[in-house]
This record gives structure tokens, C-alpha cells and sequence, in this order.
């Protein structure tokens, strides 16, 4: 009985049970906006054109400012960072639940919400990323990023499907509502996280933090490459999202094989945060990180040649489990040996890694699909993955960083 409980260990400690609350809370709200925002503005406008404006104005403030958001988040308590980006975040989705109930989308209003979003986004997240370090004791930091995983994952599920029910029942307006309810909750348990100060620099200022992040980054081959490796990922998935729909209504599964692919992809997201969450403790975190990266080139190929439908889901199941547990092996590894008071600025730079070329990544996946030369394109985006991969494991330092917890496993 007592190993069934093991997963949930870092529940244990009262920081880390508001954090996880608070998280679970409001991902799962996200996940009912991202359905609940494009339908509604599709409802009132009678147009794709709002929502992709709306998107797009998230979009740009949250690139822009990432990198200040993770200097902030070492000069600043976290949690409160936390707690105040969302109740502005909180306050936005009201204002647009409004909009779309009333049927009243006021265009500049809509984009001066959205840049607010995106931008309390660009300062929440490098906060988000370096707390749980302070909230959970370092040997089980692997649990801790693996449960929030699985969270995350299974709100990506169950998220769109409760979405759609409201949008369909009492409205999409509502939905928008109830996401910025469950900000609100969340930014109440955040500010009941106590955790300790940031170090302050004595003479530090934006600019000379911004660049001393940025060394520390370009210097430490295991981050550097780590941060490629995701930014080509990026790139390649995107176009994967555009131009896959074109091979799989080509052949015979059609529209309900591609449907199968990215359900695979989320039950392989889930498998991936279990096998960590279960107890699977690599002694070498990212030379097991990089090798699970690359399960995604022989899902990328098997598309991209036409393999029968059944080999692509398992495949891609295969491949989504490897981005997962190697994303929750990344965050663990930051979190372990990046120096407590610059983890948010190097975080920071991971998530602009997983955000600014994903706009280029679409842009290329459509124009790929109009020449229709998607296979070569696919083959060219596996290898766009596979290359950063093998170059990040040529360093020592990446394979043979070690876990700062005893190892089972290899």
C-alpha cells in the first residue's frame, strides 16, 4: 500500500499542497478558455478574424517580455509575482466573458486585454518555474514536477471536453467567467506559499541581470543546448500540427486517423509523467532526457512515409511519453543545479525557447502545405529535431550530469 502513496509524497509538505492546488486549478481553467475564447468570439463575430487577432495579442507580450519576467522573479518574492499576475489574469477572462455574454466584442478593448494576459503570462511563468525548488526538498523535486505534469496533461483532456459542454449549454461567455474564477483561486493560495526571499544583487540592474542570465545560459553547455534542442522541437511540431491533417486525409484512416494521432499524443503525454511519477530515477537525468527526445524522429518519419495508421498512433504514443518525462527531467535538472538565484532568469529562457518560434513553425507548416510537398517537409523536421539532439549529447556535461538523489536506474 505504502508504494501506491509514493507519487504523492511531495503532497506532504504544506507549500508545495497550496502550490499544487493552486496549479491544478487554474490549468484546468486554461484549458476551458483556449476552447471557450475562439468559440465565443466565433459565436458573436460570425469570424475566425477576432480570435486570431486575440491570440496573436497574447502572443507578441508574452515573447517581449520573458526575459524581464524571469529577472523580476529572482529580485521578487515568487509567490507573490504569482498571486498578482493572476488576478490580472483573473480580471481579463471577466472582462471577456462579459464581451462575449453581451455580445458587444470591442476590438481595442479586446486586443488591450489580451496584451495584458500575455504579458502578466511572461511574468508568471519563470515565477511558476522556479518555486517548486523552494516548496519541495530537492530529492523529491523529480515527483513534485512529475505530478504537476500529469495535471497538466490530463486538464489538456478533460479541459476542451468541458469547455465545449458549456459553450454548448449555458454558453461560452460562462466558461470564460468560471476561468477567471479558478485565477483568482489560485492567486489566493499562492499568497499562502511561504517561501524564502530572493537574494538581492548589491548593484544589480535590469540590463546587467538580463545579460548575466544570458551568460550563464550561452556558457553551460548542458542549458544551451538543451534550450536548441527545444526551440527546433518547436518548430518541428508546429509544422507537424499543419501539415500531418494533409497526409492523413490522403490516406485511408482520413479525418478520424488524424484524430487518433493526437489522441495517441496526449495518452503518451500522461504515460510519460506516470513512469516518472512511479518511481523511475535516472542517475543521468539529461542523457536520458536527450535519448527520450528522439523517440519523436521515428514517430516524425513513420508520418511522413505513410505507415499504417496503427504503427503511427503507437508511435507517436512513444514519442509524446518521451517529451514528457523529458521535460519533467529538464525542469528537475534546473531546479537542482542552477543557482537559486538566477533559476528564474534561466528559465525564463526556456519558455521562450517553447514560444517564440512556434509562430514561424505555423507560418512554415502552411506554406509547405500550399506547395504540398509535406512529406519531404516532415523528413526535413525529424532531422530538425534529431540534429540539436545528437550535437547536445557530444558534451560531457550532458551525459554525465548527475541526479542530486539516489539512483536506480541508468
Amino acid at each position: 500500500m505504502r508504494r501506491w502513496k509514493e507519487p504523492l509524497t511531495p503532497l506532504r509538505h504544506r507549500q508545495f499542497r497550496y502550490q499544487y492546488a493552486g496549479f491544478s486549478i487554474s490549468v484546468t481553467g486554461n484549458m476551458l478558455s483556449l476552447v471557450a475564447l475562439t468559440v465565443g468570439l466565433l459565436e458573436v463575430t460570425g469570424s475566425g478574424a477576432a480570435a486570431g487577432v486575440a491570440l496573436g495579442a497574447s502572443t507578441i507580450p508574452l515573447v517581449g517580455f520573458l526575459l524581464i519576467g524571469g529577472v523580476w522573479a529572482d529580485r521578487l518574492p515568487r509567490q507573490l509575482i504569482m498571486a498578482a499576475m493572476d488576478l490580472v489574469r483573473g480580471l481579463v477572462q471577466f472582462g471577456l466573458g462579459a464581451m462575449v455574454l453581451t455580445g458587444q466584442v470591442n476590438l481595442p478593448l479586446l486586443i488591450v486585454l489580451q496584451v495584458l494576459f500575455g504579458t502578466a503570462q511572461a511574468f508568471h511563468l519563470p515565477a511558476a518555474s522556479g518555486l517548486t525548488a523552494f516548496t519541495v526538498p530537492k530529492e523529491e523535486l523529480r515527483r513534485a514536477n512529475a505530478l504537476m505534469s500529469v495535471t497538466r496533461s490530463l486538464s489538456g483532456i478533460a479541459g476542451p471536453v468541458v469547455a465545449g459542454g458549456l459553450a454548448a449549454t449555458v454558453g461560452a461567455g460562462w466558461a470564460l467567467l468560471l476561468d477567471g474564477v479558478t485565477f483568482l483561486v489560485s492567486g489566493l493560495l499562492a499568497a499562502r506559499i511561504k517561501a524564502p526571499a530572493a537574494r538581492r544583487r548589491a548593484g544589480g540592474d535590469l540590463l546587467r541581470e538580463l545579460a548575466d542570465g544570458f551568460r550563464l545560459v550561452t556558457r553551460t553547455p548542458w542549458i544551451w543546448t538543451s534550450v536548441t534542442g527545444f526551440m527546433c522541437t518547436q518548430v518541428a511540431i508546429a509544422v507537424f500540427m499543419i501539415v500531418g491533417p494533409v497526409l492523413a486525409l490522403r490516406a485511408e484512416g482520413g479525418a478520424l486517423g488524424w484524430a487518433l494521432v493526437i489522441a495517441a499524443l496526449g495518452v503518451g503525454d500522461v504515460l510519460g509523467d506516470l513512469v516518472l511519477l512511479l518511481g523511475y530515477r535516472p542517475r543521468h537525468p539529461l542523457l536520458v532526457a536527450r535519448l527520450a527526445e528522439l523517440l519523436l524522429v521515428p514517430a516524425l518519419v513513420l508520418v511522413a512515409v505513410g505507415a499504417p495508421a496503427a504503427v503511427q498512433v503507437v508511435m507517436i504514443a512513444v514519442a509524446g511519453a518521451g517529451m514528457t518525462a523529458a521535460d519533467s527531467l529538464w525542469i528537475t535538472t534546473m531546479q537542482q543545479h542552477v543557482p537559486e538565484d538566477s533559476l528564474s532568469k534561466v528559465s525564463s529562457y526556456d519558455w521562450l525557447s517553447s514560444q517564440a518560434l512556434r509562430p514561424v513553425g505555423y507560418a512554415l507548416g502552411a506554406a509547405v502545405a500550399a506547395t504540398g510537398a509535406v512529406t519531404a517537409a516532415l523528413l526535413m523536421m525529424a532531422a530538425l529535431v534529431a540534429l540539436p539532439r545528437l550535437l547536445s549529447l557530444t558534451f560531457p556535461s550532458v551525459r554525465r550530469l548527475r541526479a542530486l538523489e539516489p539512483a536506480l536506474a541508468n
